[in-house]
């Protein structure tokens, strides 16, 4: 019930926030702005990274206080943790793709 519960509010945020920056991104699409879209990838990236970091500490915390809390033990509740920063470890090597692609691109018209 929390795997479900909490996958629908991440779900929920990231149609919020994809929401949000899409007429940015989609700007910076329909520009070419390369350039921009790199930075935009980059700073995800970052967020992203930090988010992950924030999930395994929640982890390592409940790995130190292993007393069980209600019907989940302690240790699936870290694996779970885990499970999400590891979900956000690969969104961030994902964004640094992006990142990639868009810094190596060129605007459109624009002869090598």
């Amino acid at each position: 019930m929390l795997n479900m519960r909490l996958g629908a509010t991440l779900f929920a945020l990231g149609l919020v926030l994809q929401g949000c920056t899409a007429t940015s991104t989609q700007r910076m699409i329909d520009t070419n702005d390369h350039a921009g879209l790199a930075h935009y990838y980059s700073e995800q990236a970052k967020e992203l990274k930090e988010k992950a970091k924030g999930w395994e500490a929640t982890a390592e915390s409940y790995d130190r206080h292993s007393e069980p809390h209600g019907k989940t033990e302690p240790k699936q509740h870290a694996a779970h943790c885990r499970a999400i920063a590891q979900s956000y470890v690969k969104a961030a090597a994902e964004a640094e793709e992006l990142a990639r692609e868009h810094s190596a691109m060129k605007p459109h018209g624009v002869m090598q």
